[in-house]
């Protein structure tokens, strides 16, 4: 791929195909990521990281699924993979970097029942990228679902409850953000610079 293809793999990750808005993979079981930016700021920055190790590893087991014809192993193995990483990640933090794993434990922890990992490695597989597509699509995908993560949970805050009708207030209202965000990067969809 050339520079400039890759750099569409990298924006079409980021902005049009968007795990969290557009195609709903990364939504975990962590409410608290949608309501605090710090904390949506820790579990965006622990889902880059998986993202990203994770579409280097499954393209690595994939090439060697497709090398020795074992292709139909291909959805267990990435399955496996994703919580492999996060148990890996969180086994390092916690021998190498103790005051980093105690702030992002929790973060790192719930991003184990997230599919952006395992979705990001379906994709990468169907759509048959390189290497460095593969890990520019990890990286910015988990990108993506920061600047989302953090844009709600930052919204919000600034959605004023008391001024929307009552049959709006609370999930109704959280809801229609989140539509009209997903709206906004659903206009980039098919953007690919090639």
């Amino acid at each position: 791929m050339t520079a400039f293809q890759l750099a569409g793999v990298a924006v079409a990750a980021l902005l049009s195909e968007n795990f969290i808005l557009v195609n709903c993979l990364g939504i975990g079981t962590r409410t608290k990521a949608f309501q605090d930016p710090l904390d949506a700021w820790r579990t965006g920055v622990s889902l880059t990281a998986v993202t990203t190790l994770t579409a280097l590893l499954s393209w690595l087991l994939d090439q060697l699924l497709q090398h020795f014809a074992l292709g139909y192993f291909q959805t267990l193995v990435f399955a496996l993979v994703g919580p492999a990483v996060v148990a890996g990640l969180r086994y390092f933090l916690k021998n190498c970097v103790p005051e980093l794993s105690r702030r992002m434990d929790e973060n790192l922890a719930s991003i184990t029942s997230n599919c952006a990992a395992m979705g990001a490695a379906l994709l990468i597989a169907q759509r048959g990228y390189g290497l460095g597509a593969a890990l520019l699509f990890g990286f910015f995908g988990g990108a993506g679902a920061t600047v989302a993560l953090m844009c709600l949970a930052g919204l919000r805050r600034e959605v004023s409850l008391t001024s929307c009708p009552k049959s709006f207030q609370g999930i109704p209202i959280e809801l229609v953000t989140i539509g009209l965000m997903a709206l906004s990067l659903v206009g980039f969809y098919g953007l690919h610079l090639s």
